[in-house]
């Protein structure tokens, strides 16, 4: 088999380094003859690294941070204003500031234990910062995926643009259960970025629902953020097969909706 032939898997190799010495200097010596291949190595280069870029959890940007902080105050003030109100009914007026204080406590511990990301949330955040070599590149990944996790196939998306780069499979990767990312090329709105989606077997009543509900047509899906910050939508379907979509450089509004437009939520 010619090198042209084989470069799918041999360009791979070589990004990943996993080609012996000999094979290297082959490959290589064809690379400067071939402007073809030489183009697709660049290609899957340019591939891998903006998976890795955008696997990576960006910092918070210091005017979120404030809007958060901003948003959290004004919340906590007017709920101090209604907890005094309240106790002030039946309570002398110093009394009631204590009773106040204590009950603004106990609401806030409560809220914190309920939103607190699940254990395979954090998994999941964690693996998705890992970078790992993807199993399978291109179109075939549809028909790879569905032969090795089947019967899931990854998620299809009416937004215009979205490309399938590849995908790998993680045995037992999210808390011991099986699973497996894909990732894809997207362009919203002009601004290009890759998403990351993680479908992970078995998840349990309850798990990856401690977000926001958000419900299009008559599926229900969440915003998760995970214990590093990084927030995530996610589905879980009547097979209890979980769907975790991930794409730090995008507004959570951004894509909320974009997964809103995939087979699994939108196509009715």
């Amino acid at each position: 088999m010619s090198l042209c032939k084989s470069i799918d898997t041999l360009s791979m190799a070589y990004l990943d380094d996993e080609l012996a010495a000999e094979e290297r200097h082959e490959l290589e010596a064809h690379l400067t003859e071939c402007a073809t291949c030489r183009a697709q190595l660049e290609q899957e280069r340019a591939d891998l690294s903006m998976v890795r870029r955008a696997l990576a959890a960006p910092p918070t940007p210091d005017l979120l941070r404030a809007r958060v902080v901003r948003t959290l105050d004004q919340e906590d003030r007017a709920l101090q204003k209604a907890q005094r109100r309240r106790w002030s009914q039946y309570m002398l007026p110093g009394s009631a500031m204590i009773a106040a204080a204590a009950a603004i406590a106990l609401f806030v511990g409560v809220q914190s234990d309920t939103q607190r990301p699940s254990a395979s949330v954090n998994s999941a955040a964690k693996v998705t910062k890992q970078s790992l070599p993807l199993e399978v590149q291109g179109a075939s990944t549809v028909g790879w995926m569905k032969t090795n996790f089947a019967p899931v196939e990854p998620p299809q998306f009416t937004e215009p643009g979205a490309k399938i780069i590849g995908g790998r499979l993680l045995p037992g990767g999210i808390d011991g259960r099986d699973a497996a990312m894909v990732a894809y090329n997207v362009n919203l709105t002009g601004r290009p970025f890759v998403l990351t989606v993680l479908m992970v077997r078995d998840i349990k009543d309850g798990e990856w629902t401690e977000g926001q509900a958000v419900q299009v047509n008559d599926r229900v899906m969440h915003v998760l953020r995970a214990d590093d910050g990084n927030q995530m939508v996610s589905y879980v379907d009547a097979n209890r097969m979980g769907y975790l979509f991930l794409a730090p450089d995008v507004p959570i509004s951004d894509l909320v909706r974009l997964v809103g437009r995939t087979d699994l939520v939108g196509d009715q």
